[in-house]
This record gives structure tokens, sequence and C-alpha cells, in this order.
């Protein structure tokens, strides 16, 4: 059995798995991992089933000693993962032995990574999970975040060894909302300001929901029954500043919801930090279904990915925000198809560089750059063909 002893805990590392639904009606909250999507990777590397116990590793600091060597995989954000000093890059298996150790020293790219063990980590389930509920203190190392001298053994003493090139993380600026269920309570134009500003994640952003500062939105008046509280919403309290919820959400109570982020969305949504900024583009609920449809086929894909370069169309400046002077996608973003990527100035009008497919992009070019017809501007690299194991 592969066996990791925690030697530094770092800023928070804890036991998930994808959460213990369907008590909430009493008051059991759902947790589990922030980003469902890279901790599903994570155990399809190894060949464990779907919803198998992984390490959720948050930011930098966290440090393991390997003490019975074995399989682990690697899937998320990129946290400068290390094997004894040698890089580790999310989306494969290593085999690690008596005395190595794993280090998570810098974030690069997401906020949350994924370690999986061959059958997954191998604690008590509590109401049919394993996810650790710090507010409960029920699940995964008796309610608690990891501390130094825990030891985690996995399941069971094989797994697969497989690797994928496509990303296991999805992150992205810019999430996908639905209007919310209670928009009616809102001023006119509440929901066109949500979708034409810029916010930022503020300090004060747990698993319960992340805080956002930025321009404020008109919220509603007067005082308003408690109802459920769905993850993903986009609750505005009174002074105007947005809260977004997460999977440690409360059951009852909360603000009226302006938004709601579409399910394929809350991975993204689980790997903004302090400090991100974020935007807001509405969608159809067709839309919505079918981007979560796309998702849920995507993960298991071990072919080659095509990179697609996307060139200008004619000379024109670069610009790097839309018509609100919001912020467009940045290089390492998941962008969705029909997204607006870029626009060039030119002829006295702009024209917009979208992209033609789902997809994770690298900008090539910089904002205010003067650039000639036919040069490179972005390189989109994806598009599922529907091929998955």
């Amino acid at each position: 059995m592969t066996t990791l002893y925690v030697a530094r805990s770092g800023i928070l590392a804890t036991v998930q798995d994808a959460g213990r639904w369907g008590y909430a009606q009493w008051g059991v909250m759902v947790n589990g991992a922030m980003d469902d999507y890279a901790r599903r990777w994570a155990n399809w590397l190894l060949g464990n089933a779907d919803n198998a116990a992984v390490i959720e590793v948050t930011a930098v600091g966290t440090e393991f000693l390997v003490r019975d060597g074995g399989l682990l995989a690697l899937a998320g954000a990129d946290l400068g993962a290390t094997v004894d000093e040698e890089p580790w890059q999310p989306g494969n298996v290593r085999v690690v032995k008596e005395g190595q150790r794993i280090r998570f020293s810098r974030r690069r790219h997401g906020l949350r990574a994924y370690l999986a063990m061959p059958g997954g980590i191998d604690v008590p389930r509590v109401l049919a999970s394993a996810a650790t509920d710090l507010t409960a203190q029920i699940g995964g190392m008796g309610g608690r975040r990891l501390e130094p001298g825990d030891t985690l053994r996995s399941a069971d003493s094989e797994g697969l060894q497989r690797a994928t090139k496509w990303p296991t993380m999805r992150r992205s600026h810019i999430l996908r909302v639905l209007p919310g269920v209670r928009i009616d309570r809102f001023p006119p134009g509440a929901f066109a300001q949500l979708l034409t500003r810029v916010f930022w994640v503020g300090p004060q952003s747990n698993s319960v929901g992340l805080r956002l500062s930025g321009e404020s939105i008109a919220s509603p008046r007067g005082d308003w029954p408690s109802e459920g509280m769905a993850i993903g919403s986009v609750e505005c309290p009174p002074g105007g500043q947005l809260l977004l919820l997460l999977k440690g959400r409360g059951s009852l109570g909360g603000y009226p919801a302006l938004a709601h982020v579409i399910r394929a969305d809350w991975p993204a949504m689980g790997q903004l930090a302090p400090g991100d900024w974020v935007a807001f583009d509405a969608v159809t609920v067709d839309e919505a279904y079918q981007a979560w449809q796309a998702q849920e086929m995507s993960i298991g894909i071990e072919e080659n990915i095509a990179v697609m370069p996307l060139a200008a169309p004619l000379a024109g400046i670069v610009d790097v925000h839309d018509e609100y002077g919001r912020r467009l996608p940045e290089s390492g973003d998941w962008v969705y198809a029909g997204q607006l990527l870029l626009r060039l100035y030119a002829l006295g009008s702009y024209v917009e560089i979208r992209a033609p497919h789902d997809g994770e992009i690298r900008i090539l070019v910089e904002p205010g750059m003067l650039v000639e017809g036919n040069t490179p501007l972005v390189e989109l690299k994806g598009g599922f063909d529907g091929k998955a194991n």
C-alpha cells in the first residue's frame, strides 16, 4: 500500500471526494472537492472509482514524506509540485519510493491540486462520504485539516499508470451564468451591471464562498425570508459587494441571488484565488446543459491534442478588453466555443477574434501591439472530438 506521512500541512490540505450529497435538508453541507473536474482526472489516471477519496492541496507549503512506496497521481492546479526536487506536472502518475519527499512550493496556475492513491485514501466514511467538513468536523481525518504527523494510506496496492496531455484543470476568469431565481427582486438593470463589470476575489474568501470586490451592484431593498442556498449562487448583500457561494455554503439563509454560475463552470470557480479577477457572461439553459455534457465527456481523453493558431484577418491594433472595458481571457484560461478572445482595431472599428471551439488558449501578442494581417494572435489547444475512454 502507498503510505504518505504529512511533514508540513501548508496553507490547507484535506481529504475530499465528490461531497456529501442528499443531506442538506438536515443542515449537512455538501463540501467535497472544490474542483470536481480535477479530482475526477486524478482518480482516472490511476483507474480508481470516480468517487474515490483524494487529497486536496490548497495553494502552497504542503509537504509529504513517502513511508511506503507505490503509485500517486496528480491533477488540477500547477502548484510547483516536486518529488525530491524533480518537477511533477499535473496529468501524470509517478512511482514514488520510501524516503522521497513531495512538495508543493509555488503557485503558478490555479489554487487547488489533487493527489490520488490507488483505490483512494483509506479513511472512514460519514454519511456515505469521505469529504472533510471543517465546520461540522466530520469526514476525512476526523473532520479536520491534515496536520504534521498524519499518515495516509491507499485503499489498494495497485493501480493503472495513465497519462494525459489534456488539461486536468479548467481555469477561467470568466464564468457563465443564468439569471438568478430572485432576479425579480432586484432593481432594473442589476443583471446587466453584473455582465458588464469586473470583480476581484477578496482575501476573506474560503470554501463557503468567494467575496468579490468591485463596483457595487444595485441590491434589493427590504427584508426577505430565508430560503435554500444553491452552489454557484451570486448573492448580493445590502452593501452591493457580491458573494459567490461554493460547496461549503450553508443550506438555508443568505441574500437574494442575482445569478447562478452554471455547473460546467463550478471547477473554474473552485480554482479562483484571492487577487484573481472574475467576470460573468450570460448563457441559455440549453447552452449550460451542453457545456456540462461536453465537460463530462472530456474526462479520460488520452490522445494528442491539436493546437490551432488563430491569425489576424487584417492589420490592426490588439485590444484585450471588450466593449465594456472588461478584460478578456488570459493565457492558460479555458475558453468556450464562440467566446471573445481578442479585438483588433482596424479601419475605424473593431474586429472580434472568437474561439471556434472549446480549449485552452495561449495569447501570442501584447496589448496595444500593431500587427500585420495573418499574424498569429492566439493558439487554441483542444477541441473535443467525442473520443473518450
